[in-house]
Formats: C-alpha cells, sequence, structure tokens
C-alpha cells in the first residue's frame, strides 16, 4: 500500500473525544463551558462540520483550532527513506503498522502487527538478517506475532530507559520515552537513513495521537510527545503505528494536540 493511500487515523470527532475523556469533560460540562448547545457537541461529536463550534469546543479543550478545523483536508506527503520498511497488517480502518530499518545486512524489526508473514518475507527477500524486535508498547496489535520472532533478542518498554543506546550495525538507534497512552512506551530514532527516522508507536499520529485512560496519562502523552518528539530535528520523519508517515515539521503545525503546546 503507497503511504498516500493509507487513511488518516483520526477526525476532529475524534480528537475532541480523545481530549474529553483525557480532561475528564462530559458532554454537558464540555457544551457549557464552550457556550454552545448539547445538541451541537452531539452532532460535532457524531461528526458534524461546524468550524465555528469547532474552533469555540477547541479552546475550551487547549487544542489548535485551526488545525482542528483543517483536518479533513490534511494529509502528509511524506515518502519513506530508502532503507525504512512500512508494513501494513490488520486492524481498525487504518490497519496497524510494523517497520523495518535496514543496516547494511542486518535489520531492526519495530513492533510485529498482527500479521508478521509479509514482514518476514521481507527481510528474506533482501538477503537480510534479523538483529532485533524493538517493541513501542505492549498493546495487542503491536506484539500479536512475537512468537515468529522466537530466535531474535526482543527489547520492550520496559527493558530501555530513556535516550538508552542500541547499537546497530551502521550506527545507533535512541530510545525515547513517549509513555502516555501506556506506560512505559519507547519510540526509536535513527540517524542512519538518509533522513532521520522516529518510530513512534502510538505517541503521535498524522494530525492525532493515541488516546488516553484519564487526566494524568492524557498530561503525560502530551508531555513526552512534546518534549521528547517535537524537540527532534524538524526533518525527522515520523512513522506511527497507525496511519501514514508524517514528521515533526508537519505536525507541529497541523497536530491539534500538539500545535498549540
Amino acid at each position: 500500500m503507497s503511504n498516500t493511500t493509507i487513511p488518516i487515523e483520526d477526525d476532529p470527532c475524534d480528537i475532541i473525544a480523545k481530549a474529553m475523556r483525557g480532561q475528564n469533560l462530559s458532554t454537558e460540562q464540555l457544551a457549557d463551558k464552550a457556550g454552545i448547545n448539547i445538541e451541537i457537541l452531539q452532532d460535532l461529536l457524531a461528526g458534524g462540520n461546524r468550524p465555528t463550534d469547532i474552533k469555540r469546543v477547541a479552546n475550551v479543550l487547549k487544542l489548535d483550532g485551526a488545525a482542528l478545523s483543517n483536518l479533513p483536508n490534511y494529509y502528509p506527503s511524506i515518502e519513506s527513506p530508502k532503507g525504512l520498511y512500512q508494513i501494513i497488517s490488520p486492524f481498525g480502518h487504518a490497519g496497524v503498522n510494523a517497520y523495518i530499518i535496514e543496516h547494511g545486512t542486518t535489520a531492526t524489526v519495530i513492533d510485529t502487527g498482527t500479521n508478521a508473514d509479509e514482514l518476514i518475507q521481507l527481510i528474506h527477500s533482501k538477503g537480510l538478517k534479523i538483529a532485533r524486535l524493538l517493541i513501542t508498547h505492549r498493546h495487542h496489535d503491536h506484539t500479536a506475532c512475537t512468537e515468529a520472532f522466537k530466535n531474535t533478542p526482543i527489547l520492550y518498554p520496559e527493558d530501555l530507559e530513556h535516550k538508552a543506546l542500541i547499537k546497530t550495525e551502521n550506527g545507533t538507534i535512541t530510545s525515547l520515552d513517549v509513555s502516555g497512552h501506556m506506560s512505559p512506551a519507547r519510540a526509536f530514532y535513527y540517524e542512519g537513513l538518509e533522513t532521520p527516522i522516529c518510530i513512534v508507536g502510538d505517541a503521535v499520529f498524522a494530525g492525532s495521537m493515541g488516546g488516553t485512560s484519564g487526566a494524568s496519562t492524557y498530561k503525560l502523552s502530551l508531555k513526552t510527545a512534546q518534549n521528547n518528539l517535537m524537540t527532534l530535528p524538524y526533518t525527522t520523519v515520523l512513522c506511527p503505528g497507525h496511519g501514514p508517515l508524517t514528521s515533526v515539521r508537519l505536525e507541529q503545525k497541523n497536530n491539534p494536540f500538539l500545535s498549540k503546546c
């Protein structure tokens, strides 16, 4: 599947719902704070297109209203750098992503997806040896096929401190804390290709972020994404667990959760 045909993970109503859950706001509370009728808010949560009301709601939720309103028109046009492979397996409407980073004659695999057959076939077709499997977080769609890598060293988030270094055949992968959506969670930053890349799990999607269970984890997810991902070089290609590739620069401008932080 071409990156340009991979669906965006979230739409504006998904983002509003995630922010409401993260701030423990009911529909009644949010409608009251935004100064809108509850029926209007319910329409927004059902996908209604009301730009003025979206901006009112965004202001209460501390989201970037312009980015949220523009989200239906946003799609990152990012090509995968040579040596990075995105493999999509079935999960939800956008699938779940696993990644391969090529290091000369070896490869690092990040997450497994729900079916690792294509991933393993691609590695074999290129004559690569799997050096390690890195896991961004322990949700089932990212770990469902670890048994297929039973002869491979597997590093889980709890095995890696923030800024831990993983030596590869031709470079170093840096582990970054992206806890929040799940804790612990790690992203993996690598500068050995033609442009820097960071495999981020569900910490950031194109135009969105992974959902959280409540106020403390929501606050943590915003903090780790802002401090540990949005501070990477702006050309860094961000490789999310769902949806298309994006970049630090694009998310700084277009992500309603992060562009106002």
